[in-house]
This record gives structure tokens, sequence and C-alpha cells, in this order.
């Protein structure tokens, strides 16, 4: 999963380890990684400011072009005063990188958050333009993900690193609308798209409005600290689906944690079942190293505050377990393969573990009293690639107990 921060030193160890793992696949690939030129800021405010014509500008209370500096830093004041009801439209442009030689960056969805007030709850998009109508008063102020964890719902987080690696860096450029109440929102962005130059956000803020934020299923929600996303959804029925529905997932370039309470005794024999139909995993490498560490899995949290990840490997052995490679993650989450390899996908499988000798066997230690919540895992954030799969009959079982999760 994201990595919501390593320490300093940390963080520079596993950006060198990442960019040479990666310059080193590409050279044997014969296609070495190159960096890639930075989007222009100026350019981009012209572009917005061009395209408010004098008819946008009078729905406008509002209008701020800003940039966030992918070296980070505190909250940024857009000096934007919002109050409830009104509607706002970000539209955003960069990427944040970890390591431009190695290409791991994240997209301005992953990054950029957003806060109404100094204590509104935090909150992201989920896609590079964003709509939201303000839930408080308050100034707007945005922030790129911490390079430390968030802390609370309400914007506060550990220390910012130094800017220490030259390869890192890049950023997002924001252009803030915000609308006087009772704008036609709609009707200003397709003013907008009129103008060229912004119409490819303009049309895609429209394409949001008109489709709606794909929802979690029911019962479901994200991993705060990592944001919403619209990864994860209730599947519409397919031939050859198990009975009750399925969960899909469709992850490329991003990430999410779903998650469920799943409040349940942990004792010998209590086993966590499931199926699911994988039809394409995001990494062909294996998924043990930082760069490489884009996968599928269910997980269970227990109350120690460990997870424990059950993955659909590449290519790492069944049985195999190793600790998150991500150095903030390290002592919080274990992973183990339960299938592996291409055989079998895009066919339903059934898997069951017994859940204590898998904690034993993976993670060790003292043992976990009880289950609190069952998650789903999608991370593509590292390679890009595409991963999709279905995911049915998740359940917890215990003699007679069963506690049916999906």
């Amino acid at each position: 999963m994201l990595p919501l921060s390593p320490a300093p030193r940390s963080r520079l160890r596993l950006l060198r380890a990442a960019t040479a793992a990666l310059l080193l696949a590409g050279a044997l690939s014969g296609h070495a990684a190159t960096p890639e030129a930075e989007p222009d800021h100026d350019r981009f405010e012209q572009a917005v400011r061009q395209a408010v014509t004098p008819a946008v500008a009078s729905s406008l209370a509002g209008l701020k072009v800003l940039h966030l500096s992918g070296d980070v830093g505190p909250w940024l004041d857009t000096g934007l005063a919002l109050s409830p009801g009104q509607p706002v439209t970000l539209l955003m442009r960069g990427q944040v990188w970890w390591s431009r030689a190695a290409r791991l960056s994240l997209s301005p969805a992953l990054a950029v958050w957003a806060q109404v007030g100094p204590q509104g709850e935090i909150f992201n998009g989920t896609r590079d333009t964003h709509g939201f109508v303000a839930a408080d008063a308050g100034n707007l102020r945005l922030k790129l993900l911490p390079a430390l964890s968030w802390t609370d719902p309400h914007g506060a987080y550990a220390g910012e690193p130094p800017a220490v690696n030259p390869d890192a860096g890049g950023g997002v450029s924001v252009a803030v609308l915000a609308w006087k109440p009772g704008t036609d929102v709609a009707a200003q962005l397709q003013a907008l798209a009129r103008h060229a130059p912004l119409a490819p956000w303009a049309q895609g803020e429209l394409r949001r409005l008109a489709e709606g934020t794909v929802p979690p299923p029911a019962g479901w929600q994200y991993f705060w600290p990592l944001g919403r996303a619209e990864i994860f959804s209730r599947a519409r029925p397919e031939a050859g689906d198990p009975e009750g529905g399925a969960i899909a997932v469709h992850t490329h370039g991003d990430v999410g944690i779903l998650q469920k309470d799943a409040p349940f005794a942990l004792r010998p024999g209590t086993r966590l079942q499931w199926r699911w139909r994988v039809d394409a995993l995001p990494s062909a490498l294996p998924e043990d190293s930082v760069p490489t560490h884009d996968y599928l899995s269910v997980a269970v949290e227990f109350d120690n505050g460990r997870d424990l990840s059950f993955v659909w490997s590449q290519g790492l052995p069944q049985g195999h377990a190793f600790a998150c490679p991500l150095p903030a993650w390290q002592q919080r989450e274990t992973h183990l393969v339960t299938r592996s390899g291409t055989a079998g996908l895009g066919q339903w499988q059934a898997e069951e573990v017994d859940l204590l000798e898998a904690y034993r066997h993976a993670v060790g230690g003292p043992l976990p009293a009880r289950v609190t919540r069952v998650w789903l895992i999608a991370n593509s954030v590292f390679q890009k690639h595409e991963g999709r799969a279905r995911f049915a009959g998740i359940a917890l079982v215990d003699g007679q107990r069963r506690l049916h999760v999906d």
C-alpha cells in the first residue's frame, strides 16, 4: 500500500533503492527510464485566466491559481473564504515525484488534499478534477499528502522531512474556482471548455459531474489516511459469479484500501474464507520490494493493530511471508502469498485460511485476541499497471459461528 511516510533517512534510502532497481530493470529491457519534463505552471495559469471570460467571472466569488511544491510544506491558506453551501471546482495539473528517474510519482488525485477552516475534516478528490460544496464556513486550505502520515482527520500530520533528494520534487498546479451560491456550475464549465487549452480539464470535470463519484459497496469505507477512491464498487452480475453478488476492483496507477468492521473472536480453528476471480495482476515482478509493491489482496486487521494481507502473487511462492517493504508499514503489515503464478487467472478460486496458524507462520510473537476489520487492498501506484478482480463470499468462520462480511 501507499507509504504514509518513512523517516527522512529511510525515505532517502527508499528512493535510492527504488531508482536503482527501476533503472536496472529499464536497462535490462532496453528501455532505460529518462526524466520527464515538468508541466509549465505559468502556461497553465495563463490558460485558466484566459478562459475566464467576463461572463464566467460574473459567477465567481474568487479565483486562485496556485502551485503546491513537491518539496511539500505546511497547509497553504488560499485566502478564499467559503460559506456553507458554496460550490468549488478544483482543476489540477502535475505530479509529485518520489523519483523522476525511476518514474515513481503521485497523481494530483492522490496527492492533493483540502480543508475548509483549520478544524474542518480533510478530504481529497478521486480524479484530477474535483468539485465540492462547502459544508462549513472558513478559508479553503490545500496541502500535498505529507511525507509523514496524517495523524488525525482534521489535518494534523507528522513533521515534514527536509527536501534532501534532488531526484524528487515536482508539484501540482491547482486552479481554484469558488462559485457564487446558486451558480449553474456545469454551464460555466461548458463555457471554460470552449477555450481549447483548458478544455481537457473542464471536460473532465463535466464528465465527473455527469457520472457521479463511484461509491464504495454498502457497509464498506475507504481507509481515510489514503483518502477516497473509485477503485472498488458493487459489481454488476456476470455469468459464473457466485450467488449473492461480488465486489469489483479496477486499479490503474492508483491505490485504495476498503475496510469493513468485522468483530470476531480469534480462537484455534477460526478461518477466513473468500472467493476471488483475478483477471489481471498489477505487477509482473515479485511484490516484496518498494518499486514493485503493486498487488491485490484480502486482509484482516487484528486488535493489536497489525494486519495480515493474503496476496495473489505473480512470482513469489505460495506460503511465502514478508513484512511490507514500505518503511512506514513494516511494523504494521505482513503479507502472505496465498496463490502464486498466472494459472487460474480469469477463473473463480475459493480460499480458506486458518487465521491463528497463518499469524504464527507469517507474523509470530504474541497472538491477538480478536479480528477487528476485513480489508480489500488494490495498489498500482508504483508500476502504473492495471489490476482487475472480483471478490465474493468473504466470511469469518469458527465452528457454528459465521460472520458474512461482504
